[in-house]
């Protein structure tokens, strides 16, 4: 049986691969952006994604808003969100560790005034990112590129995870009065 290749789609990729669409528009950005600015984009991607993938598993109701979005949301933070996401079965285990190692660089971008991907401590977490390129070979991986890997990796495996979650969403319980 032989097989006919199909030609390539007229359709434009954003039309067949409109999830995609913010990620695209992310991954121009964060190209250019500093070192420091790398670390906040991409925690801030992740949080952001991390918020859709809870908001798909919950009920729809104003109970999840108050969750996720406002002052004092008790998920209204990535340290929460990544908790929570993995308490509830909603990212694996590599992705929990993944998601903490790139808050604890975000953090040391954040909150130190001199810090670069060559400070020990950011490479010491970047070197334990699971998602990213390794050096092999003659071919050397900088920290930053560690970082880099790992992160759109993670972002990508996040990136359809609120449709796949949202097929298996909570649903209210009908409990006696």
């Amino acid at each position: 049986m032989s097989h006919t290749p199909q030609p390539f789609s007229e359709t434009p990729f954003f039309e067949t691969h409109r999830h995609l669409q913010g990620f695209m528009e992310f991954l121009g950005d964060f190209n250019k952006e500093t070192e420091r600015g790398a670390a906040l984009a991409a925690a801030a991607m992740l949080d952001e994604l991390l918020g859709r993938v809870i908001e798909a598993f919950l009920i729809p109701n104003n109970g999840n808003k108050a969750l996720l979005d406002g002052f004092n949301a008790p998920l209204g933070t990535f340290s929460a969100r990544i908790a929570a996401a993995f308490a509830l079965g909603l990212i694996s285990e590599i992705e929990y560790r993944e998601c903490e190692l790139i808050r604890k660089i975000r953090n040391e971008f954040a909150h130190q005034i001199k810090v670069s991907f060559q400070t020990k401590k950011v490479m010491s977490l970047s070197a334990q990112l699971q998602l990213s390129a390794k050096s092999y070979g003659e071919v050397h991986v900088t920290t930053r590129a560690q970082f880099t890997t790992a992160t759109i990796a993670l972002i990508l495996n996040l990136t359809n995870r609120p449709f796949y979650v949202g097929e298996k969403r909570l649903q209210m319980g009908n409990w006696r009065i």
